[in-house]
């Protein structure tokens, strides 16, 4: 039998080819993780006309995404140099540049804030700091502020991006600011504090203190006008306030380790930590001006697997024998009363595993104490770190969620970005294959539903 020959109809027209404005419509039905448009730009040129017109698409798909940024993954620091773990599928090439990695002479090289898109660094030199955009690749090296002497341990810096969220402008193509404090001379111990511009290129006016400090290597927290960080010690906070080009210090309200500061919801300044077996979050109410300051407890998290039906708030309640307010005595009650006789209880996240794996072998069967590692404002969230891996806790609902099953953090800097019209092409080019595919695959059933829809007979 002579194979059967398919002859088109005369009247048989091929299918049209897809205008811009649905291209446009199509991909604002994407994934906000960078790499599903990546991936789109290299379908043809124009796709990649489409998604790299910010005006007509990169706006508007920023502000019709109704939810958070992106989360990424974490950069942190350790004694070789800052690396970064991605927390979601697709995020690749986020690597450190090579003026991260320590030189071999001894330096080390330290992330001091990762915000909008950006990563405040070390440069490879001594007096400089490098502002690094890891999507565009592009790196802006900032001099050091008046004043910095060369190995007076670590500094604290911000980045204050200065873009219009609310109007959807991108970050990475905005200009920025770099708050940077830092110990000036001992004779008299002073720590002062500039403020860079990248519309200027140039520093502003240095703010004093009669006061020597060094500070923690964590997230500053960022509230309007004035941002905070953890002075080393444990017992103190420091701010700077843009307004008034000064700084102060104040009192936290308990001294205890691996504590963290974080802008709160409702605007005020948070401050949390484990405290037992429990996460204590408090807020601040006033400071005054010889350094003390008000705080309140705002809640209170557990984070063990096993405990009693009776709740953490009614043994607190309960306790009314005792006339002592010590943290403490607190800490020991809670422990003896939630012990291991009681029963699992599943919206608890689960701290203790009677086994410890992890994909690090030094950590294997080893007691990881929980701690509290840094934060995320959008939700309002804290990240736990226990011997099951990275916990981003809601500090309104109580909710978590797993974000990594990696255990070597001691502080993290969450990286969250949408994707940018500056992206570098090495970033679609460190896709592997697979990953590739799934999401070309996804975008070609994208296409299929969508046409299904607007033709019922399909």
């Amino acid at each position: 039998m002579p194979p059967v020959q398919i002859v088109a109809a005369k009247d048989d027209v091929p299918p049209p080819y897809l205008t811009d404005n649905v291209v446009h419509n199509l991909l604002l039905c994407l994934a906000p993780e960078p790499a599903y448009l990546a991936v789109a730009t290299a379908v043809s040129t124009k796709w990649r006309s489409v998604v790299h017109s910010e005006a007509c698409f990169g706006r508007r798909f920023r502000l019709d995404y109704d939810g958070p940024t992106p989360l990424l993954g974490f950069f942190s620091n350790n004694a070789a140099g800052p690396f970064f773990t991605a927390t979601g599928a697709g995020v690749v090439g986020l690597a450190p540049p090579e003026e991260a990695v320590s030189a071999g002479d001894g330096s080390v090289q330290h992330i001091y804030d990762a915000r909008h898109g950006r990563v405040l660094m070390d440069g490879r030199e001594d007096k400089e700091l490098l502002v690094w955009d890891p999507l565009s690749r592009r790196k802006d090296f900032i001099p050091m502020p008046p004043g910095y002497f060369v190995g007076e341990g670590y500094g604290g810096g911000a980045l204050i991006c200065e873009a219009d969220h609310d109007a959807g402008d991108d970050c990475h193509a905005a200009p920025y600011r770099v708050v940077f404090v830092y110990c000036g001379s001992d004779r008299p111990p002073t720590t002062m504090a500039s403020v860079y511009s990248s519309r200027t290129n140039t520093w502003g006016p240095v703010a004093t203190m009669d006061a020597r400090v060094t500070f923690e290597l964590k997230q500053p927290a960022v509230l309007d006008y004035t941002v905070y960080w953890l002075v080393n010690g444990r017992t103190q906070i420091i701010e700077f306030e843009f307004d008034t080009n000064s700084l102060a210090l104040f009192r936290t309200p308990v001294d205890l380790p691996d504590f963290v500061v974080f802008p709160m919801e409702d605007g005020r300044l948070g401050y949390t930590g484990m405290m037992g077996p429990i996460i204590r979050v408090f807020a601040i109410e006033d400071i005054y001006e010889d350094g003390d300051a008000t705080w309140t407890k705002v809640t209170t998290l557990h984070l063990d697997a096993m405990r009693t039906s009776q709740s953490y708030q009614q043994v607190l309640d309960s306790d009314t024998d005792s006339d002592s307010d010590d943290e403490e005595e607190v800490v020991l009650l809670l422990a003896h009363q939630f012990g291991p006789k009681a029963k699992k209880d599943s919206k608890i996240i689960p701290s203790h595993p009677p086994t410890i794996k992890s994909d690090n072998d030094e950590y294997n069967h080893v007691v990881i104490r929980p701690r509290v590692i840094g934060f995320i404002e959008d939700p309002n969230s804290i990240l736990v770190r226990t011997e099951l891996g990275v916990f981003m806790v809601d500090i309104e609902s109580n909710e978590y969620e797993q974000l990594s099953q990696r255990i070597y953090f001691t502080t993290v800097y969450p990286y969250e970005s949408f994707y940018t019209t500056g992206i570098n092409l090495s970033y679609l080019f460190s896709l592997t294959k697979q990953q590739y595919f799934s999401f070309a695959y996804r975008l070609i059933k994208l296409l299929i539903n969508t046409f299904r829809k607007k033709s019922p007979s399909y």
